[in-house]
């Protein structure tokens, strides 16, 4: 896990109803607070599928507050009849002084997902997907059989990026949820940045799929799902930095992988060049 999120919680308490999860190709991953899980039906009940929910709380393992936040997502999943085969939750115990990590916790929930495919939504849960999204995505999964190479192997699925029609290339829209493999090597960045919103610290994560992909995730317009549409305000310097860095990785780690004689790889090389020109003097 250690690969996964650098976060050091009191503790991590996975699926802490025993959901008995039917195995299906789709998952939606997001986090909340412990003082906002009142909102899980409200979202849950425009998503269709499968939702790995990881809740943060500040409350001592076994203290009167948890035993209170795990009655009241006992009831929540007692009491909605839809949510008592698809609603994992997992409990993370912060300490005290410990700042939240919004992509951290999207990794862990990312992690905990019962399917093989994930959607990473990066808002609330006041903000709640179209109600046929599930549907439609995975309408879309391929089979078996066309998700295997000539030659017999899984091919990779790319990211889909789910965002508005006038936002379809990178930077994408506010919060703009992606569909990525579960196992997919490319993790949300931890980084911290001071004073960072949600919209700014995911905005970074989707930096790094599409730089991963170089930029060739699938985009989706969604029509229906309600964004903040808050101004977020970057910290500039410490993005610039962050951008830089992560480009002269990629140039580097590409650099030692790259096959000279591959047409493909020449094309890579020179799309990298492009985009991190602006974030590198490499």
């Amino acid at each position: 896990m250690s690969k996964v999120s650098s976060l050091r919680p009191v503790l991590l308490d996975p699926d802490v109803l025993s959901t008995p999860v039917e195995a299906q190709v789709l998952s939606a991953c997001l986090w909340t607070t412990d003082d906002d899980v009142d909102l899980v039906p409200t979202w849950a009940a425009r998503w269709a599928g499968p939702v790995s929910l990881l809740v943060t709380t500040f409350a001592v393992p076994s203290s009167a507050e948890h035993i209170g936040l795990l009655a009241k997502l006992a009831h929540i999943q007692k009491d909605h009849a839809s949510l008592r085969t698809r609603l994992m939750v997992h409990v993370l115990h912060l300490a005290p002084a410990a700042e939240l990590q919004p992509n951290a916790f999207l990794n862990l929930a990312r992690l905990l997902s019962p399917s093989p495919r994930t959607v990473l939504f990066p808002g609330n849960l006041s903000y709640a997907p179209p109600k046929t999204l599930y549907k439609t995505l995975v309408s879309q999964q391929p089979s078996s059989s066309s998700a295997l190479s000539p030659a017999g192997r899984t091919r990779k699925r790319k990211p889909v990026v789910l965002t508005s029609k006038d936002h379809m290339s990178f930077p994408f829209a506010s919060l703009a949820p992606v569909m990525i493999a579960r196992d997919d090597s490319t993790w949300c960045t931890e980084r911290f940045f001071a004073g960072m919103s949600r919209a700014g610290d995911w905005e970074e994560c989707l930096w790094q799929v599409w730089l991963a992909n170089f930029g060739g995730v699938e985009v989706k317009q969604v029509q229906g799902w309600t964004s903040s549409g808050s101004d977020v305000k970057l910290h500039r310097r410490l993005v610039s930095r962050f951008r830089s860095e992560t480009c002269s990785l990629a140039m580097r780690r590409f650099a030692a992988l790259r096959d000279a004689r591959s047409s493909a790889d020449t094309k890579k090389t020179r799309w990298l060049k492009r985009v991190c020109r602006s974030w590198t003097s490499v």
